[in-house]
């Protein structure tokens, strides 16, 4: 089973969310991501059994914290843009000691090189308009909303020629 940890964003940041990425498509070829698939990466597992993760993920101790869904940006890079996030500021630092923890759970996944906390918005197949969507980012880098996280989810992806569809296989509260 395909799957990924995260802390799912409330419907109605989700909701506005979407509507920004809607936006992206001007500036070229890109996938944009589904209202109902819009998160907050903690970790991605990839192929493996529930089971066992599930068992680890129950050790995981922490806090529920604030967290503001702010800014706009783009991995690698503004110069090489092959997806478009949305970011967080106000439980940034929370969502990395989390992180921590759950990769100090699960040592047979391997480790992130660099975590940043974020929303994936699009993924970009070809930009068209580079100079123009860094604008879009720039302009659009605002506070989108903001919410108390009280639990994380461990998530199973399903792929089809449809798209993704993602499901809570547990929910862990913080």
């Amino acid at each position: 089973m395909r799957l990924f940890i995260a802390i799912g964003i409330p419907e109605s940041i989700r909701k506005g969310l979407f509507e920004l990425g809607s936006g992206l498509r001007k500036f070229g070829d890109m996938k944009t991501v589904e209202e109902e698939n819009i998160h907050l990466s903690l970790k991605f597992l990839g192929e493996a059994e529930p089971e066992g993760v599930i068992s680890s993920l129950n050790k995981v101790r922490f806090r529920p914290f604030e967290v503001s869904v702010k800014g706009m940006g783009a991995f690698p890079s503004d110069n090489y843009i092959r997806v478009v996030w949305v970011g967080c500021e106000k439980g940034s630092n929370e969502m990395a000691e989390l992180h921590g923890l759950i990769e100090g759970a699960l040592p047979q996944f391997e480790k992130d090189r660099d975590f940043h906390p974020h929303a994936t918005l699009a993924r970009v197949r070809l930009p068209k308009d580079k100079e123009g969507l860094r604008k879009f980012m720039k302009e659009n880098s605002r506070e989108f909303g903001s919410f108390r996280a009280e639990s994380f989810e461990l998530m199973k992806s399903e792929l089809s020629s449809k798209g993704p569809k993602y499901d809570i296989v547990k929910s862990f509260p913080l």
